[in-house]
């Protein structure tokens, strides 16, 4: 008994490692960003301009000169900006280390990457191409009794992200499902390299299923629900729906399988410790893949991704475009083609 409660502690141990190494991660990151008074102040001002709801290229020129005033190079005013439009919580500094042991993983995170690709075009054809979403789409819509409409993200199309900020942005749906994926198949009582591959192939589905999806939903889509006066970005209703399972899910399933690893298990899984382990190299080789998936598709593939499948929802459902604007401290939702005919 007292066994068992030390391997449980190792496991809890290492498995608390990753955690505690987001902690001078945030620090660096917060100095590379920008944690300067000068930079705070540009902070500020991009707050206002973002929150105003306007579209950021509008005020350009205004954040050039107060960027310029904060002697603040164009570099570091784009990663400020980046880091306020796409923000890193816990989650994306849990996956840091892994670029640190890279040339380690990096092998066996090839083998998983190569059949993602060819995956991936397969699920942009029945999805994309066949409309197999757009049909999803309708169907959400009938089901909820919401409207579809376009409107804007924040974000200056004259002005791209920093790419390395964006791309860890979304990083943390593509890994967790991996872990995911990890924790359901080690249920079976079978050998560590079965379980291997059968772990890689149902990641490989997920992750290319996912990546098509929130390609697609990624741009100006909207869902509209006027009975709880709300809306909906469309991606942000694709992460509601996952979010559960890689959220609440995971932590249930990772505290039962090193709490059990002795008697769900035999092998060398059954050892709290050792599984602990294989879940952060799970965790780190799914960021390699993650990192290679955001270089080759969402770079590539993404926008043409969700270009076409807006340009479905634009033939088809024909939504109305607005935009959500602050003017002297009241919100309004106002129509695009109308503010701009006036």
């Amino acid at each position: 008994m007292a066994s068992d409660s030390g391997d449980i502690f190792s496991a809890v141990l290492i498995l608390v490692i990753p955690v505690l190494l987001t902690v001078p991660l945030r620090v660096l990151w917060s100095w590379w960003i920008g944690n300067e008074p000068e930079h705070l102040h540009y902070r500020e001002r991009f707050t206002s301009v973002i929150d105003s709801g306007f579209p950021i290229k509008n005020f350009r020129q205004e954040l050039d000169r107060t960027a310029r005033q904060y002697d603040i190079d164009l570099e570091r005013q784009t990663r400020i900006e980046t880091d306020m439009l796409h923000p890193l919580d816990m989650r994306h500094f849990l996956l840091v280390p892994s670029l640190v042991v890279w040339p380690i993983l990096s092998i066996p995170a090839g083998f998983v990457f190569l059949p993602l690709l060819p995956v991936t075009r397969f699920f942009e054809y029945v999805l994309i191409e066949k409309k197999v979403l757009l049909l999803v789409l309708r169907i959400v819509k009938k089901a909820t009794g919401w409207d579809v409409v376009w409107i804007d993200r924040p974000g200056d199309p004259t002005r791209p992200p920093e790419p390395v900020i964006a791309a860890i942005h979304r990083l943390p749906i593509t890994v967790l499902l991996g872990v995911f994926a990890y924790l359901i198949v080690s249920y079976l009582s079978v050998s560590f390299n079965l379980i291997a591959a059968i772990t890689v192939g149902v990641y490989v589905i997920l992750v290319a299923a996912i990546s098509i999806i929130r390609a697609a939903t990624s741009g100006s889509l909207v869902f509209m629900d006027a009975r709880n006066r709300r809306m909906i970005p469309a991606d942000s209703f694709v992460e509601q729906l996952i979010g559960p399972w890689v959220g609440v899910g995971l932590f249930f399933l990772l505290s039962r399988q090193i709490a059990l690893s002795s008697t769900i298990r035999t092998g060398t899984l059954s050892d709290p410790s050792y599984f602990a382990m294989t879940v952060v190299l799970v965790l780190y080789i799914a960021t390699l893949i993650g990192i290679s998936l955001e270089l080759s598709f969402f770079r590539t593939r993404g926008r043409v991704v969700e270009s076409a499948f807006e340009e479905q929802v634009e033939n088809q459902m024909e939504p109305d475009e607005y935009r959500f604007i602050r003017h002297l401290g009241t919100y309004q939702l106002v129509d695009s083609e109308n503010q701009n005919a006036e």
